[in-house]
């Protein structure tokens, strides 16, 4: 599904961002797909466009990219053309991640220093009354726990062990990928700033799959910043390389970082061929 049609950046040549880092791109109109990917290396730019775009046609999003003073002027110059963007539209970027990561660690660590710190205080008539513990235990979801008469230390042990399983489970690269399937959803309009960030090649390969899926069997689009092999592989990608001056659409494996992976693996080649 193609909801934003084609895109036109305003090219003027200034010594300020964001004009600065789009000029040199000489894109005079980017045309999208299902799944469109700005590639290209560190601080070439790809972020820094996708911001503008998102900003330029009210994309929500959570947490601020690369901004100053003059960058909602310049999107405002920007044009485009569209067939309706969705309302639930939104940006989603690393920092996002990261912040779910943070606050998933922060509850964690906070629920268990302060059932550690009841129990050291001695809150064995707490423990009997309820009036302490049974909020632990609504907080954490242990009501059927706490209900059933289990005793104090082995209530203690029991939250202890949970919440030591849970940090466990909530990995970077596992909290990724639930947070993006969770975020994902049909007939939607994405801009994705390098999903691939926290994840191992396993999950990169889970996530590309699982959008592909959304863009060509549940009518969303995606708009991404990548660099990941996985993401660039995606089946019917649109791939502009802002490495090339001017920028052009090429093949995934036409790109100069996917020919440094190439010459790794081919370089071992003989390594995975004893396997």
């Amino acid at each position: 599904m193609i909801y934003l049609e084609n895109f036109q950046p305003y090219l003027e040549d200034r010594h300020v961002y964001p004009f600065r880092i789009v000029y040199p791109m000489q894109l005079e109109s980017i045309d999208f797909a299902p799944i469109t990917i700005f590639y290209g290396s560190n601080g070439c730019g790809k972020s820094t466009l996708l911001n503008i775009i998102a900003e330029t046609i009210g994309v929500r999003y959570k947490t601020l990219g690369n901004t100053n003073e003059f960058f909602s002027k310049y999107a405002r110059m920007c044009t485009y053309t569209d067939r309706g963007i969705p309302d639930e539209s939104m940006m989603i970027r690393s920092e996002d991640i990261m912040e779910q990561i943070a606050n998933i660690r922060k509850k964690n660590a906070t629920t268990d220093k302060m059932v550690k710190e009841w129990f050291r205080k001695g809150v064995n008539e707490g423990y009997k009354k309820g009036s302490l513990l049974r909020e632990v235990a609504v907080q954490e979801k242990f009501e059927d726990v706490f209900e059933g008469g289990m005793g104090q230390n082995s209530f203690y042990g029991h939250v202890r062990k949970t919440l030591s399983e849970k940090f466990e489970e909530e990995s970077n690269g596992e909290t990724a990928i639930r947070y993006f399937k969770d975020k994902l959803w049909s007939d939607n309009l994405y801009f994705l700033d390098e999903p691939e960030n926290s994840m191992s090649p396993a999950f990169q390969q889970e996530l590309a799959q699982y959008i592909t899926m959304l863009a060509y069997r549940l009518n969303s689009q995606f708009i991404i910043a990548s660099h990941s092999p996985f993401m660039l592989s995606m089946e019917g990608a649109r791939i502009y390389d802002l490495d090339s001056k001017p920028s052009k659409v090429k093949q995934w494996y036409e790109l100069d970082n996917m020919r440094v992976y190439f010459q790794l693996f081919k370089r071992f080649e003989n390594r995975f061929n004893c396997l």
